[in-house]
């Protein structure tokens, strides 16, 4: 009888052992065969990822042959039909894309890639499972450069983002004196989350604007000289990164001639040092100004009796293929004193290989120079054309006299004084265009 049991016992210990084994198998299959579809899965997410980002920092470059720069990149990731993938590159406007949750009438600004893989198992075909599919989607933004007025076409502009530091001389928009300032056709903006951000010194001063005052900061409520009065919490502050900025080439040396008080100047680069002033050969006088790029290191500085004039012709219009200039001001402090007279146009036509960007820029100031800018007016002094100095101090300054300003002004804070007549129109056709930045970015 004893041993009859013991054979019954050893054959439940086969069954035992035939379910443990089995048991064995499915955790060697869920660790091991498991471990391979999720380190597909990962490595499938970051290649459509990749191949996401590559496409729209494709499309944003404008290539035309973005949808093939990511199925390259997923290629280089081992994704691709060649090693049994399947990837699909699109626009989220394409009917075969399956984006979600996108800003409504944003969607061609956004890529999607797909990676369908497959992934053999081993041990778990034992229980039947042959393969498993993974799914993975990535979606990235490609912001295609845009061709704009410069902050909205507003003619005078604050960048400054903050309040004033202890460094900073003003705060973002101050006006005072007793003088009298018209914008036609255009409109003041004020960058500056600041409470306040505009400053009224409460002199006897007169700003009258066509499209009014936007401070994205605070007003005060002491304000009496602005109409129509500044509106406060308005809009959406800029970033003023975002825009491509001007990189004129300064290779080429300047030259002046003439004596006698009538000079000529031709464009290129000047070094000015110790007390000398752009122009340097006289204490005044009348200097002409062929068209080009001039590109003035130490600054500029007018305080004589100087006029100042791209008219080569002294027609009194201004020819747009044969005049014009573009002052580029690397470093130093830019003062236009009461005492000259400037008539001076930007270049705005593409004749002689002018480049198109820089096409209606008057003066520009890099970041990299927190230039002080004083303009003070003339009478008969005419100013058209973007002055560009998105980091510098700028101050309008009446100083009893009228001129006038065909342009647009964006510096970092902008002071308006002075007892005199400052009369300023924005007139796009006549003010350069902003191109901002491509960019791109992982968004799912």
């Amino acid at each position: 009888m004893k041993k009859q049991a013991f054979f019954r016992e050893s054959g439940q210990t086969l069954i035992v052992i035939a379910f443990a084994a089995v048991g064995l198998f499915a955790f060697a299959a869920l660790a091991i065969d498991g471990g391979m579809v999720f380190s597909d899965r990962r490595h499938s997410q970051n290649a459509s990822d990749t191949a996401a980002l590559a496409a729209a920092l494709a499309r944003a470059r404008g290539n035309a042959f973005w949808e093939q720069a990511g199925l390259d990149r997923a290629a280089i990731n081992e994704y691709s039909s060649a090693t049994g993938s399947t990837v699909e590159v699109y626009l989220c406007s394409d009917a075969n894309a399956t984006c979600t949750n996108l800003p409504a009438g944003a969607e061609d600004q956004y890529v999607q890639a797909r990676i369908t893989s497959t992934v053999k198992l081993f041990f778990a075909r034992i229980i039947g499972w042959q393969e498993v599919t993974n799914h993975t989607d990535a979606i990235a933004r490609a912001s295609i450069p845009e061709v704009t007025p410069w902050f909205d076409g507003n003619a005078l502009v604050s960048t400054m983002e903050g309040c004033r530091s202890a460094g900073d001389p003003n705060d973002p928009f101050t006006i005072g004196g007793n003088g009298t300032t018209l914008i036609n056709d255009s409109g003041i903006f004020v960058n500056s989350t600041c409470n306040p951000a505009f400053t009224d010194n409460g002199n006897s001063n007169l700003v009258t604007t066509d499209e009014g005052v936007c401070v994205v900061g605070g007003v005060p409520g002491n304000v009496t000289g602005v109409s129509p009065y500044p509106d406060g919490n308005c809009g959406s502050q800029v970033d003023p990164s975002k825009y491509q900025l001007p990189n004129p080439d300064c290779s080429q040396a300047g030259s002046i001639t003439g004596s006698g008080g009538n000079y000529e100047a031709w464009p290129g680069y000047f070094n000015i040092s110790g007390n000398q002033t752009f122009p340097y050969v006289s204490p005044s006088g009348v200097l002409k100004l062929h068209k080009g790029i001039y590109c003035l290191h130490n600054g500029i500085s007018l305080n004589g009796n100087w006029e100042i004039t791209t008219d080569l012709n002294e027609n009194d219009i201004h020819d747009s293929d044969s005049e014009g200039v573009f002052f580029y001001i690397p470093d130093g402090d830019v003062t236009f004193n009461g005492g000259s007279t400037m008539e001076i146009y930007a270049i705005n036509s593409l004749s002689d290989d002018y480049p198109e960007q820089f096409l209606n820029y008057l003066i520009y100031i890099p970041p990299s120079n927190e230039a002080n800018v004083t303009i003070t007016g003339n009478n008969g002094s005419v100013f058209t054309g973007t002055i560009l100095a998105p980091t510098s101090h700028v101050t309008l300054n009446g100083s009893g006299n009228s001129f006038s300003l065909d342009t647009q002004i964006i510096g970092y804070d902008l002071t308006i004084t002075g007892g005199g007549y400052i009369d300023i129109t924005y007139n796009q056709a006549n003010n350069a265009v902003a191109i901002t930045n491509p960019g791109i970015e992982l968004t799912e």
